[in-house]
């Protein structure tokens, strides 16, 4: 058997062992479990679009700097649009993830509304001091 044949089989045996794992830490690290709030969902949103990044980009630049071979040109533009669709997805999750935990101020009282604010006492005199 030559090189490329085992090494497709050791991928074939080894790719659901990997899967499984991948299963594990998944569950175990609670991305599997409902979401206990929407900044919990986000929060794994952005977990996700970072890890699919860190893949995608890495395989992106790989082939871009090999120069794609004519038949993965395709799969190089769908890695392309991978990389932005999970840039854009990472990027309104962090945005939307902001805007929960920095809501904005509230607005100040209008100056027609006068009733709510008590007016401002007067400052007491200062007693006259002596020079030095």
């Amino acid at each position: 058997m030559s090189r490329p044949i085992l090494l497709f089989l050791l991928a074939l045996i080894a790719a659901p062992a990997l899967a499984y794992l991948v299963f594990r830490l998944a569950r175990e690290l609670g991305f599997l479990d409902p979401s206990r709030d929407l900044q919990h969902e986000y929060r794994r949103t952005i977990a996700v679009a970072l890890y699919a990044l860190l893949l995608f980009l890495s395989i992106f630049l790989f082939g871009w700097g090999k120069g794609w071979p004519r038949a993965w040109i395709i799969f190089g533009v769908v890695n392309g649009l991978a990389l932005v669709v999970f840039a854009a997805v990472g990027t309104v999750a962090g945005i939307r993830l902001w805007k929960i935990r920095h809501p904005a101020p509230p607005e100040p009282a209008s100056s027609d509304d006068t009733s709510e604010v008590p007016p401002a006492e007067e400052p007491s005199p200062l007693p006259p001091q002596e020079p030095l």
